[in-house]
């Protein structure tokens, strides 16, 4: 029985990664599956083709939108794509790439889960909690049947960021204020709905821990140097993302009114890979898991059977735990309408069941109330294995459909001509610059009208050359869409742009006569300095983290 224990105690990271063996083993087989979100592999394709042009950090891709472009990562996640960009410069392909990120996401997550789970219980109690988060079946809907390649990676920070506000809480030292803070950073670029979902609870959280502790000098400095050094580090991204979300139009494809689960759906362990819909028929599942209902509700009377011998500070923290859950299922909840009506942002959530996210997550934290709970080896393999069989059927998409890149790029890169799957699918996921009329409904040449054009040089995607020799002045216009960060001049001359009709594509005057006019894509001066600011406080977290 020792000897277990020592196994247990020395290899507990090996032990995860084999445990979460059978939640990942689809991925192994060849060629990606039916998941709804598989536009990603596009998208890498997009970031890989962006990145090889220099563009860092990545914005604009060129190919989406009959080849009207997109700045795409200004406003999306970019953290999965380039992790699985490494993966694709190691020689995988895009497919593989992806799923690349989604295997190495799962075990680590778990990994990360333990590590905070031991903060508070025994290695026992925090192998059952790891194995818990990766099996419940909100993981598999991500994995599977959404293929949401965002949050499947922002499950990985989330026990970091926790984990972090703990050890800072209990007087660790200062390698915590930079692991927080890069977890802060990695969550908000991995997946902003989950950041700015999640964000409010960790800050209520620190308040709690402030009044709590009797070093508040000590404990402020360090709380709010991880924040700050965690914004700070992905500023480049959301500030961005925030500031210039006007240029956009704003509207999203789904209505979150549509997609509120009902209590039922909650504790049905209904299992299926169809699409969220109005009303209470939806093919997806939403079902919470066998083993967290049990341990939701079981926690919650043990909790109430032992609050006497509860100490204040587990008290507060548990308390928090079950507080965070119930704001979870009540905002999943249609009778929460006027909240989504009302709270700023909280409509692009799009669907309420996206706060599985914090169930999924605070759940298996309740495991601490069970820390006077002696688990013994035995109990321990009977409850993982309970654990994993009672969800292992749902970690395996519908179908292997064994598609490779060539059919995803077909289906999402219109460019240099759009395919019959293409014109049937379009992009209404991509919300319109504000100055489009309408979407393309076709490709166009580089360059519209073309008269008096002598010579358009495409020297990449991003940069066009193009020499005019016309009696008259002429309005032309490039098929890509206006955004800030396109330049252009006019005999090496500054020359002004602007968002054409009818698709707010790029429009500008060609005087009479030969010119020679030069059209590229790089960063605003507001970008760079953010840049800048990003990759100071990354080599500042860097820093403490050594510490």
């Amino acid at each position: 029985m020792k000897k277990v224990e020592e196994i247990i105690s020395k290899y507990w990271f090996l032990i995860i990664c084999l445990l979460s063996f059978p939640a990942i083993r689809a991925l192994f087989v060849s060629g990606y599956f039916g998941a709804s979100d598989d536009m990603h592999i596009a998208w890498l394709y997009e970031i890989d083709k962006i990145i090889k042009l220099g563009q860092i950090p990545p914005r604009f891709v060129p190919d989406l939108s009959f080849g009207f472009g997109y700045p795409l990562f200004n406003f999306v996640f970019p953290l999965p794509f380039y992790i699985g960009e490494i993966f694709h410069l190691l020689g995988l392909s895009f497919v593989d790439s992806i799923k690349a990120v989604f295997l190495i996401s799962v075990p680590l997550s778990g990994i990360f889960m333990y590590l905070l789970l031991r903060q508070f219980v025994e290695r026992n109690l925090s192998l059952i909690g790891a194995v818990l988060y990766i099996y419940t079946p909100y993981r598999s809907v991500d994995l599977y049947v959404r293929g949401a390649i965002g949050e499947i990676v922002g499950f990985v920070f989330l026990p970091l960021i926790i984990l972090s506000a703990a050890k800072i809480f209990a007087k660790g030292n200062f390698k915590w204020i930079g692991i927080g803070a890069l977890s802060i950073a990695s969550l908000v670029l991995s997946h902003n709905i989950a950041a700015y979902m999640f964000f409010p609870f960790v800050g209520f959280l620190l308040i709690i821990q402030f009044f709590l502790t009797p070093l508040k000098k000590e404990y402020i400095t360090k709380a709010f140097l991880m924040i700050f050094l965690g914004l700070l580090t992905s500023i480049y991204f959301w500030l961005p993302a925030l500031t210039e979300s006007n240029l956009v139009k704003q509207d999203t494809v789904f209505n979150f009114a549509d997609h509120f689960p009902t209590l039922l759906q909650l504790i049905r362990p209904y299992w299926g890979y169809g699409a969220s819909v109005p009303g209470p028929y939806d093919g997806m599942s939403f079902f919470l898991g066998i083993a967290n209902i049990l341990l939701l509700f079981s926690g919650i009377c043990l909790f109430i059977f032992r609050w006497k011998q509860i100490s204040i500070q587990r008290k507060v923290f548990i308390g928090w735990v079950l507080g965070v859950i119930t704001v979870a299922i009540f905002l999943m909840n249609y009778r929460s309408t006027i909240i989504w009506n009302n709270f700023p942002f909280l409509a692009y959530f799009q669907f309420p069941w996206r706060f599985l996210i914090l169930t999924t997550f605070f759940i298996p934290l309740l495991l601490i109330i069970f820390d006077k709970i002696r688990i013994n080896n035995l109990l321990l393999t009977i409850l993982l294995l309970l654990i994993i069989i009672s969800s292992m059927s749902y970690f395996r998409p519908q179908d292997f459909l064994g598609r490779l890149d060539n059919y995803y790029l077909n289906r999402y890169i219109p460019t240099p001509a759009a395919s019959k799957e293409y014109l049937q699918l379009q992009e209404e996921y991509l919300r319109l610059p504000k100055a489009a009329e309408s979407r393309p409904d076709k490709n166009y040449p580089m360059v519209f009208p073309d008269s008096g054009i002598i010579k358009v040089n495409k020297r990449s995607d991003l940069d066009v050359v193009i020499e005019s020799n016309s009696n008259v002045e002429s309005l032309i216009n490039l098929n890509k869409y206006y955004f800030p960060g396109w330049k252009a001049k006019i005999d090496g001359k500054k020359m002004d742009i602007w968002a054409g009709k009818p698709f707010g594509q790029i429009s500008f005057s060609m005087p009479a006569g030969y010119h020679k006019a030069e059209i590229y894509f790089t960063e605003t001066t507001f970008r760079s300095l953010l840049n800048f600011a990003s990759l100071g406080a990354f080599l500042v977290s860097l820093v403490v983290l050594s510490l």
